[in-house]
């Protein structure tokens, strides 16, 4: 009976099951993806036999990190520690891969050896690399071809394989070399920690980190899931999910509410046969969970051929290893059978509670015969147009298709403005300092990767036609009480500085000093004259300072060459901003700089944010949560209307007898469609607002995600 009342309508039920299936899919996608990046950190970290990692104290993630060499050489030297190996580690943005990973190893410690070579041979000596077996498949590079990174040319000389697909999509350099092209002399990422005894591993952590106050030490196999990368995806997979799942919900509630709705008097008969309202609560509910079983299991199929499809595309699969865990697919189903109870509980209790006289009686819902549409309102349905009018004849199931349209709409109103936000912020960040050009590290794959040698900024200063030159160190960290806390390492006596008005206290002028942000400081309950630790440094705050770009408002600033020291980058900046003496030779000066300093990237102030390996990828991600909007929405929309044509069949029949040619009917029918199109994306404009809103209220880092409203992102 069950499977017979869902097949009724096969289209309707084929539609619902497909919009389960992809919020399904969606959370087995990217948290099979979540999953293989936390393993892929795993077996970086844990792989080589490692007991212990140490890194650096505060940093939000590895690849940021930077410790010197000489604390590898003494932890070596402490008696219960058998090897220490210190590891680089970078991205590279190549042609046809956002995000290449790159190993610094040294070839005479353990760690190398890891990597087992299938084809050619090992690293013997510089400008040499070993890629994964699945880095040079989707390079379709091979031993003896060349690649180069940031400027500099290698020679692939063997082809690895090491078990994880995360290591495989990388390449691996020497130490030295990976320290030169990641601008980091002397220094390395984190260091791998083999015991003599791994009884001794929290002994051991603990003396480490006594001995060296701005280092953290973690066993090896749970470092993975500390890193923001992951913690990061993870978010991203459950955010996305979240969407899905609330849309499809949505869908399934339509479904079974005009399930009911066309079986009222049937279920008025079951009444009247004796049926008790937990025996009708019970057939709806059964009808629901079958629906989002079996939708939950198309969605794992079809979540398991996307995760496939990923890990295959170059762009993604050197960085993303899909893992489809049994836990996953337990959440999964888990997932689906909240669907089901959630999109039918509504349904189930309405069809319980009708009495049976009145289910027998009844002839249809509609907005006619003079009643009113809310009974706060006097508008009545027959003074509205006839398309208004149609769609307000399922009042519930119109106001559903538009809530879960709308839905995927404020999602990406919402990231799309918020990536506007941090594009105009940065874009206000650089021009309030004065400056005209705005220089970054070529090829690099994160602006927190950045590094440019300070004799590019002495070159461009004695340009003609240069006014002045500011570098800047930009940084970040997790701090008690706000976990994510810009670093902003600028020059006392360059002009990028002066811009930031102090209101309490006064602007650095020794390195142990630090200004905060008003929010900042807010968030860190901290004002003029207290102290905050920062990588295992303590600075006194002497300034408290306001502006208007959320960046700054939530940052810090210290003095360059402190910045450099504490982010192990001596003698190089992130950026360079550049103030031109002649505005009309902007564009000439931009060309000349490049020409002669190809290691770096040239924008004009106004398109530098755009151009940042960071907001392309922002973009891109909102541009994929539009695309799963569109598609889970798209379904609604047909939904609804063939379930408004179904029950409007008569109807139609008789405009057609009175010489509706087809064209007037589809007219009909789409005009009903766009309105509705149009309904759900004011709805989901004004839940995009309301949510950003409601994160512009997070406390100290709030106003970094305000988005920037316009009249172009509301009509995209």
């Amino acid at each position: 009976m069950i499977l017979r009342n869902l097949l009724r309508r096969k289209v309707r039920t084929g539609l619902t099951l497909l919009g389960i299936a992809i919020g399904v899919a969606i959370v087995i996608t990217l948290g099979a993806l979540a999953e293989g990046i936390a393993e892929g950190y795993s077996d970086i970290f844990g792989g080589t036999g490692a007991d212990l990692l140490v890194g650096q104290a505060d940093a939000l993630d590895v690849s940021i990190a930077a410790l010197d060499e000489r604390i590898g050489q003494r932890i070596a030297a402490l008696p219960m520690v058998r090897d220490v190996s210190g590891v680089v580690v970078g991205y590279v943005s190549l042609p046809s891969q956002p995000y290449f990973i790159v190993f610094g190893h040294d070839i005479k410690q353990r760690a190398i050896r890891h990597f087992k070579i299938v084809e050619g041979q090992a690293l013997s000596g510089p400008h040499q690399i070993l890629l994964g077996k699945a880095a040079a498949k989707h390079t379709k590079l091979g031993v003896g071809d060349s690649m180069r990174l940031y400027q500099q040319a290698f020679r692939i000389v063997g082809i690895y394989e090491t078990g994880s697909a995360f290591e495989e999509g990388a390449g691996v350099i020497t130490m030295k070399d990976a320290q030169a092209v990641f601008n980091r002399p002397r220094k390395v990422n984190y260091f791998q920690v083999s015991l003599q005894d791994p009884r001794q591993a929290k002994s051991t952590s603990e003396r480490i980190e006594r001995l060296f106050p701005d280092v953290t030490v973690s066993e090896a196999a749970d470092a993975g899931n500390r890193q923001q990368t992951v913690q990061m995806m993870n978010g991203m997979a459950w955010g996305l999910a979240l969407i899905a799942v609330l849309i499809g919900g949505l869908g399934m509630m339509n479904t079974m509410i005009m399930t009911v709705f066309e079986r009222t008097r049937e279920i008025g008969t079951l009444r009247a046969l004796g049926w008790g309202q937990a025996r009708v609560i019970g057939m709806i509910l059964r009808e629901a969970l079958l629906l989002s079983l079996a939708g939950g299991v198309l969605g794992i199929g079809l979540g398991y051929g996307l995760v496939w499809l990923a890990v295959r595309n170059p762009a993604l699969g050197s960085f993303m290893s899909g893992k489809l865990t049994p836990i996953l697919v337990i959440q999964a189903m888990a997932v689906a059978v909240g669907l089901g109870l959630v999109g039918g509980l509504y349904p189930a209790w309405w069809a319980a509670r009708l009495r049976p006289v009145e289910a027998l009686r009844y002839e249809g819902q509609s907005a006619g015969g003079g009643k009113r549409l809310f009974p706060f309102l006097p508008l009545r349905a027959e003074n509205l147009p006839r398309t208004l009018r149609d769609l307000t004849r399922r009042r519930t199931r119109t106001l559903l298709a538009a809530v879960g349209i709308g839905i995927g709409v404020a999602s990406i109103f919402a990231l799309t403005t918020m990536a506007d936000g941090f594009v105009q912020q940065l874009t206000d960040l650089n021009s309030k300092a004065g400056a005209d050009l705005v220089l970054r590290q070529a090829e690099v794959a994160d602006m927190s990767l950045s590094a440019i040698d300070e004799r590019v900024g002495r070159g461009i200063a004695a340009m003609p036609g240069v006014e002045s030159v500011s570098g800047m160190i930009f940084s970040a960290a997790s701090t008690e009480g706000l976990p994510y806390l810009l670093i902003w390492g600028l020059d006392p006596n360059e002009r990028a500085i002066r811009h930031y008005d102090v209101v309490e206290g006064r602007s650095i002028q020794r390195r142990d000093e630090i200004i905060v942000g008003r929010q900042a400081a807010e968030g860190l309950k901290k004002g003029v004259g207290d102290r905050i630790k920062l990588f295992g440094s303590w600075y006194k705050i002497v300034g408290i300072y306001e502006s208007s770009v959320a960046y700054e408002g939530v940052g810090s600033v210290i003095a360059l060459r402190e910045a450099q020291s504490l982010f192990q980058k001596p003698r190089q900046v992130s950026f360079y901003q550049v103030k031109v003496r002649d505005p009309a030779r902007i564009e000439a000066i931009r060309r000349t700089i490049e020409a002669r300093f190809p290691e770096v990237n040239v924008s004009k102030t106004a398109e530098f944010a755009e151009n940042t390996q960071d907001m392309q990828v922002f973009y891109s991600m909102a541009r994929a949560i539009g695309f799963v909007a569109i598609i889970v929405g798209g379904i609604g929309v047909i939904n609804t209307m063939l379930m408004s044509i179904f029950e409007r069949t008569r109807e139609i029949g008789t405009m057609r007898a009175l010489g509706w040619r087809q064209r007037k009917i589809i007219g009909s029918v789409l005009r009903e469609s766009i309105l509705l199109g149009l309904l759900s994306g004011a709805v989901g404009i004004l839940l995009g607002w309301g949510l950003l809103q409601l994160i512009g209220l997070t406390p100290g880092s709030g106003d970094l995600f305000r988005g920037m409203f316009s009249m172009r992102r509301a009509i995209e």
